[in-house]
């Protein structure tokens, strides 16, 4: 509603008001009667009123009446089994919405009918030429949902990933994690339409907006799988909220949310919304904390509702540490190490088969190694293609030897490490201001001021070979991640009607400065093991853990035998000593922090139109074009002692490469000073055939910006590496076939390879054509897709033209001096770009409410095709190049080309249903079940995972969920109490990877309404 200007229709406005909250209760009251023709004409009737004082609206804004979405009367009828409190006259004069917001005069339950990520106005799904879907806050916490990749669960085309929780935050060029939506992995990941390094709780949702296909017009560079975008709650200003919910979870876990808002003035709300959880997991150290608050704050100075302001404030802290592997190793490695065969032994390198005892070395070589194993299994088979991972090795649960000799499968086992974890902080302050001067113009102003960090100790308990222990250790490090950003973004929207055409005309830009920081792991140090703090020698000379004696602090084996400090974690026991947590041996702080700083600038312009009878037909348009200038490598050696500009590579001789431990090469990237630009665009139409159907078409590109050159290194570095090679060499030096004797034929000669070329961006594509419908007032929304999506040039490192054999300034020992900074060291990074993925397939989404008691969400997908169409690093079958292979590089280019691209399901289909009732002693009582399918899917395309031969994949499951609720109340409080369980038959099934999925669970939460 919005601000009346004359007494007579501000009274009028009130009456209609009063007259349709009158209609809405006899609409409820009837249509809990059998008398349906009755319901209909009050529907009617109430359709009548609302009509009449949107025109009244009209004639005091009409501006604002044009954009405003009128409730239909199914909607108003169905509303009347939530509080009325929405539905009642407000004495007070409201404020318009901002353009840029959604309006949910439709909406109703899981019902959501408008959106605002697709366009960044604020419009109807129907009339979007994209497919959008919308999560409400309902259907979030009825389903379960617990993190952004559980959102994927029950989306159409979406397949989620088991291995997300500790996976490190993705930025603009790698995504988190390796779920994917409609074929391809996601990275723009927002909240409110802004990227977000690592905030993405769901404890402040009000819906999750989900666009598949490319939006990068208004978002920025991403695949083109598509965009998901948080849309947080916000200060209210017709009713105080006042909430609490307490809830008990399986394995012990608990959580408590609050949500207050509090009108306080007619021209400012306050909200805060914030939560507490500490949980458990099922198995042996998981755990999850997590501590968020998120005030914010609404202001209305003008009473014409030209100026909104909004500031919040975002904190999160949270740790966890969940499973992220699986039983994964074949039983003849186990068998092999009691009892090697002769054919493994020979097929084993000389050192083996010619040792004093043969059995012995065998045994050496593979009790920590099922890669050593299993080349030696495909060299003794003469089979370069068999598989590690298989169907039949992969399990949930570890297997191991007890003292008594038996076999133990432990349900509850770990595979990573107890000391492991991660973690999130994030501080984050937003300010946006709308602004609408004049009926024909609108803008919004955002401010994001960002600090995050997140950590993360890691390291996997993976078997050793003798059946017995483990290595607590495996794969180990610690990182840590800083990410620190001020955004400023501005969109302007002006409107103007010419041509018979009702146009829209976005503005947008962005302004964008992140410096991310990076420590990487420095590897394991053993100085709080014990034996290691009680050293017999100096502990401050650090003596080698593998060949310490330990003294008065000593752990054994099961043999009695002492541990090293080091053995303490290769050779962890677990039937008979505690797991060691490698939180004890590895750090996230040290010596060296590398830094990436940037600015980032984007501007683009979006064109909506509507024209013919009823404004039948919508078309949009938009363009936008995104640079990126990077400022070189910010690395700090010993802060803050050695600290030196990013410029230092420049200047070799006042900042030594070898004191101040950079690399020229990465530091000078040839494209560390260039602005590199990138540009995305799309266009669309979408035509009503009749007011409850319409059929679209769209057409839409993405990018990402691939900066850097394919062999990574700058002039100055070349010149330099030059001058050291032909020092060393006596002046001449010789280089792939050509004999070098200066510096200038070595440039060119490096060239000619391609050590300069810049690479080109990576892009993508989304054809897709289809159909919307909301049928019968909005009882039956549906949008039925086709599409086609494509990702090309993606950057890859070529791990063949890296390698010394092809790469002779690579890992040389020769070529440089022992002393020179690029002795035995990687010099050049080369890169390649010409990857081509294509998804082709359909999706649809469902959403029924026939009436107020029941409501469904159907989804699903069939993406008959997920292939890689090119990549220039390995060879198609029948090509020369294939042809002139080895019989090992042709099994595995064979099979890369002929399997699915990882983690594309062929098949998805997901229900979820809830019935409430709303008669007799079950009054308030709701019921729900989901179901959720998905096809097998590829883990990897590898050798050690060989889809072709049996090897391990994932999805193939169908797994149910269900909630159920009851309201109540006791001494006048008003209390809602739901049962929810994900995983009902506790199924066990793996999402996207080879990690086992939650089995099941359940949360049991009671909410407050004061």
């Amino acid at each position: 509603m919005i601000p009346t200007n004359t007494p007579s229709t501000r009274r009028a406005s009130k009456l209609l008001a009063v007259g349709l909250a009158a209609l809405v209760t006899s609409s409820a009251a009837l249509a809990q009667s059998a008398d349906s023709d009755a319901l209909r004409r009050l529907q009617d009737e109430n359709a009548t009123l609302r009509k009449r004082l949107a025109e009244i609206e009209a004639q005091s804004h009409p501006a604002a009446a044009a954009s405003a979405t009128p409730t239909s009367p199914v909607s108003a009828a169905t509303s009347a089994a939530r509080p009325a409190t929405a539905a009642e006259p407000q004495d007070k004069e409201t404020y318009a919405l901002s353009p840029f917001e959604v309006k949910s005069g439709n909406d109703y339950g899981y019902l959501k009918t408008n959106a605002a990520t697709a366009t960044r106005i604020g419009m109807a799904i129907q009339n979007v030429p994209m497919n959008i879907s919308v999560m409400s806050e309902d259907f979030l916490k009825d389903t379960g949902v617990q993190s952004i990749t559980d959102i994927l669960r029950y989306t159409s085309s979406g397949s989620p990933d088991s291995r997300f929780a500790m996976r490190v935050p993705g930025n603009s060029a790698t995504p988190q994690g390796n779920f994917t939506l409609r074929g391809f992995t996601v990275n723009s990941l927002l909240r409110d339409g802004i990227f977000r390094y690592s905030a993405y709780n769901l404890d402040n949702v009000d819906r999750v907006e989900i666009v598949k296909g490319p939006a990068a017009v208004f978002f920025g560079q991403g695949y083109p799988g598509g965009v998901i975008n948080y849309i947080t709650k916000k200060p209210l200003f017709d009713k105080p909220i006042a909430a609490i919910s307490y809830a008990v979870m399986s394995n012990a876990g608990q959580k408590v949310t609050v949500d207050y808002n509090a009108p306080m003035a007619e021209n400012a709300a306050f909200r805060v919304v914030g939560a507490w959880a500490d949980q458990k997991g099922f198995r042996t150290g998981e755990f999850h904390k997590n501590y968020n608050f998120t005030p914010s704050l609404t202001l209305n100075p003008f009473k014409s509702g030209k100026l909104h302001v909004n500031l919040e404030l975002e904190h999160l802290t949270e740790s966890y540490n969940a499973n992220d592997s699986a039983w994964l190793y074949p039983q003849g490695w186990f068998d092999a190490y009691k009892n090697p065969s002769a054919a493994l032994i020979a097929a084993a390198p000389a050192s083996v088969s010619g040792a004093a005892d043969p059995i012995a070395a065998y045994r050496a070589r593979i009790f920590n190694s099922l890669g050593n194993y299993m080349a030696d299994v495909r060299k003794a088979a003469n089979d370069p293609g068999l598989p590690i991972y298989t169907q039949s090795v992969v399990s949930p649960y570890a297997s191991y030897t007890d003292l008594n000799g038996n076999r133990v499968q432990d349900k509850h086992f770990n595979f990573t490490n107890s000391g492991a974890f991660s973690s999130n902080e994030v501080n984050t302050f937003t300010a946006t201001v709308d602004f609408s001067p004049f009926s024909w113009l609108d803008a919004r102003y955002v401010y994001t001021k960002d600090n995050d960090r997140f950590n993360n100790i890691f390291a996997q308990n993976a078997p050793n070979a003798d059946g017995m222990t483990f290595n607590a250790a495996s794969g180990g490090g610690g990182n840590g991640y800083y990410r620190r950003t001020q955004d400023h973004q501005i969109d302007v929207i002006v409107k103007a009607d010419f041509l018979g055409i009702k146009n829209k005309f976005l503005f947008g830009g962005v302004y964008s400065q992140p410096f991310q920081q990076y420590m990487a792991s420095i590897g394991a140090v053993y100085y709080a093991v014990p034996g290691y703090n009680y050293p017999a020698n100096n502990p401050n000379n650090l003596p080698s853990p593998g060949s310490m004696v330990p003294v008065l602090q000593v752990l054994k084996d099961r043999n009695g035998n002492i541990l090293t400090a080091q053995q303490v974690y290769s050779m962890w026991d677990p039937s008979v000593q505690i797991q060691p947590p490698v939180s004890k041996i590895y750090n996230i702080n040290r010596n060296l922090l590398d830094g990436y700083r940037s600015t980032n600038t984007a501007l683009y312009l979006n064109w909506q139109g509507t024209a013919l009878k009823d404004d039948k037909l919508t078309m949009l348009g938009g363009y936008r074009r995104e640079g990126s200038k990077g400022f070189g490598q910010n690395l700090t050696s010993n802060d803050p002692w050695f600290v030196v500009p990013n410029t230092a590579y420049l200047d070799q001789a006042n900042y030594p490469p070898g004191v101040y431990n950079y690399s020229p090469s990465y530091a000078g990237d040839p494209q560390g000073f260039r602005t590199v630009y990138g540009d995305s665009w799309m266009g669309g139409v979408s035509y009503a055939i009749t007011k409850e159907v319409s059929v679209y078409a769209t057409v839409s590109k993405t990018f990402k910006l691939n900066t850097g050159s394919a062999g990574g290194y700058d002039t100055l570095g070349i010149n330099n590496l030059l001058n050291d090679a032909l020092t060393n060499n006596g002046g001449s030096f010789s280089y792939r076939g050509q004999t070098i004797t200066s510096v200038a034929q070595g440039l060119a000669a490096i060239e000619a390879d391609g050590a300069n070329k810049p690479l080109n961006n990576e892009s993508g594509k989304n054809f897709e054509v289809g159909v919307k419908t909301a049928l019968w007032n909005n009882q039956l929304v549906t949008t039925f897709s086709l599409f086609r999506g494509i990702r090309q040039d993606q950057k890859l490192d070529d791990s063949n033209a890296q390698a010394n054999v092809n790469e002779p300034f690579n890992y040389s020992t020769t070529m440089f001096a022992p002393t020179s900074p690029y002795y035995n060291t990687r010099n050049f990074r080369w890169r390649a770009v010409g990857v081509k993925n294509q998804i082709t397939g359909t999706d649809f989404d469902i959403t029924w409410t026939p009436n107020r008691n029941y409501q469904a969400v159907i989804n699903g997908a069939y993406m008959w095709q997920a292939a890689t169409i090119d990549n220039p690093l390995y060879a198609h079958p029948g090509s020369t190049a294939y042809n002139n292979a080895a019989v090992a590089t042709q099994i595995f280019d064979s099979m890369y080309y002929g399997n699915r691209i990882e983690n594309v399901p062929e098949y998805r289909l997901n229900v979820f249903n809830k019935y409430t009732f709303t008669t007799g002693a079950a009054r308030g009582l709701s019921l729900a079940l989901g179901a959720r399918y998905s096809s097998k899917t590829v883990v990897s395309r590898s050798i050690d995972w060989n889809p072709d031969r049996g090897g391990f994949q994932a999805g193939n499951y169908c797994v149910f969920d269900g909630n159920i609720s009851y309201p109540w109340e006791v001494l006048g409080y008003r209390m809602v109490s739901s049962l929810g369980v994900t995983n009902l038959t506790d199924k066990v099934y793996y999402e996207g990877n080879y990690a086992p999925a939650d089995p099941r669970s359940w949360t049991l939460r009671t909410s407050v309404n004061f």
